[in-house]
């Protein structure tokens, strides 16, 4: 059964590299043999496009603060001289009159409300005017000619790690190419998705199919330490992200650490065609698809690839090792399965914002859901609306546990950050951050192909004696 057991990198921390090479083309295909001689590959080739959100900030207007430091000295000298001047003015009651108590009273907070609008202005200056000067000292008296650009990048940056926002990202113009290929059909690069685990090291995520780094030493949780020569310990995503980009022929040499050692491996950059569905028939009436992410059309790809192949026992979705993607197409494909009802949900200052399920035909045979602890975010999000829904058996390892909303903000010179502003929750409400999902079923990698088959068949049998 170890066709449904490994994928190309799965477990790839205890491979060997001296017989690496020779198994990572057959693992996959032995997986499926091993189930059924007829094992077949259906392939599609999605359009992906990342859905952003760009929030715009409303512009506050400011305060000339030497403007109202001129009218408030003004106001408050004529107005208070004019109060002292006449004293207070008594009934015979000696009490202050209730007309000069209110205007005395509306000095004072009109007074107060000055001063405050003066401390913020002032405060906001001076906070602007720190970083500034900051920049231009080390700009003017620095040993090195520096680029004023490198250093506000930088200061972004920092604030963005100071948040304790570990999924914060920022993305100048010059990246945004980046961020658009990240989402796009086919891109120019090695073929590696990454990503930035909690300790901040930079992680191989996934790895395309057909790629140059398929074809390399490139393992799935590789830490990636160096980009020609540059080292990228420390660096933001997008910063590494950009580097192993370029034009067709691109030489890339990385670094990376496995089991505590250092790889070395060589690449060429080359168009790659993202693909995120591969389906299979492993055995009469058993269908196989693997999820290798969520991009714009995956939904698609896989109501594609079922209606050519047979699934009446069952059907296989395996999201081992899938980084996740588009909430949306998440959604979508656990809709090919689930009728109706919530799939996910999450709250933003106050509104709830769900997630549903609406298919009156959807599909009804058994299912079983694949995980490791690779399986992360979109992808986790779906294995929990089918263990929630008591749509699917959920089988393998804990998975990665993130489970947070992020969205775009357009900052005023067009380049973006990314930020954390939700939690998701399962249709039961649980949260998934820093949790995971735990399987139904605990399974090793090694026994998770045949497992997946007993428990179809025990599922089968049931809904057959209906």
């Amino acid at each position: 059964m170890a066709g449904l057991q490994d994928k190309k990198a799965r477990g790839g921390s205890s491979t060997k590299q001296s017989t690496k090479q020779s198994t990572k083309q057959s693992t996959k295909q032995s997986t499926k043999q091993s189930i059924s001689s007829s094992s077949k590959n259906n392939k599609s080739r999605p359009t992906v496009i990342r859905g952003q959100q760009n929030l715009n900030k409303t512009a506050s207007a400011k305060i000339k603060t030497r403007e109202v430091e001129v009218n408030l000295n003004q106001y408050l000298n004529s107005e208070l001289t004019s109060a002292i001047n006449q004293g207070p003015r008594r009934v015979a009651s000696g009490n202050i009159t209730a007309g000069n108590k209110i205007r005395q009273g509306s000095i004072a907070a009109i007074s107060a409300g000055l001063i405050f609008a003066i401390g913020v202005e002032v405060g906001t200056r001076n906070s602007d005017a720190l970083v500034d000067n900051a920049i231009e000292t080390i700009l003017n008296t620095g040993a090195k000619e520096l680029d004023r650009r490198v250093l506000e990048r930088a200061a972004i940056e920092g604030v963005l790690k100071a948040t304790g926002d570990e999924w914060a990202n920022y993305f100048p113009k010059s990246a945004l190419q980046v961020l658009r290929e990240q989402s796009s059909s086919m891109f120019t690069g090695v073929g590696v998705w990454l990503s930035k685990s909690r300790g901040g090291q930079i992680k191989i995520s996934s790895i395309q199919v057909g790629s140059p780094a398929e074809k390399s030493n490139l393992l799935v949780g590789d830490q990636v330490l160096e980009v020609n020569g540059t080292d990228v310990r420390g660096a933001s995503l997008t910063s590494v992200i950009a580097l192993i980009r370029g034009a067709v022929g691109k030489r890339i040499e990385l670094v990376v650490s496995r089991d505590d050692k250092k790889v070395l491996v060589s690449l060429s950059t080359k168009k790659v065609a993202v693909r995120t569905v591969e389906a299979s028939q492993v055995s009469d009436g058993i269908a196989f698809i693997e999820i290798t992410s969520f991009s714009s059309g995956t939904a698609e790809d896989v109501k594609a690839a079922l209606e050519n192949l047979k699934f009446d026992s069952g059907v296989i979705l395996d999201l081992r090792n899938n980084p996740g993607g588009l909430i949306e197409e998440a959604v979508k494909v656990a809709e090919i399965f689930i009728e109706k009802g919530v799939i996910v949900s999450y709250q933003v200052n106050g509104a709830e914002r769900l997630f549903k399920a609406s298919n009156p035909d959807p599909v009804t045979a058994p299912v079983i859901v694949m995980i490791n602890r690779n399986t992360a975010s979109s992808a986790e999000i779906l294995a929990g609306a089918f263990q929630d829904r008591n749509r699917g058996v959920v089988v393998g390892e804990r998975s990665y546990g993130k489970g947070s909303v992020q969205e775009f903000v357009t900052l005023g010179d067009g380049s973006k950050i990314e930020l954390t502003v939700a939690l998701y929750r399962t249709p039961s409400g649980r949260v998934i951050d820093e949790v995971g999902i735990t399987p139904d079923l605990e399974v090793p990698a090694s026994q998770i192909g045949e497992k997946s088959l007993q428990v179809l068949g025990g599922l089968a049998s049931l809904i057959a004696k209906k």
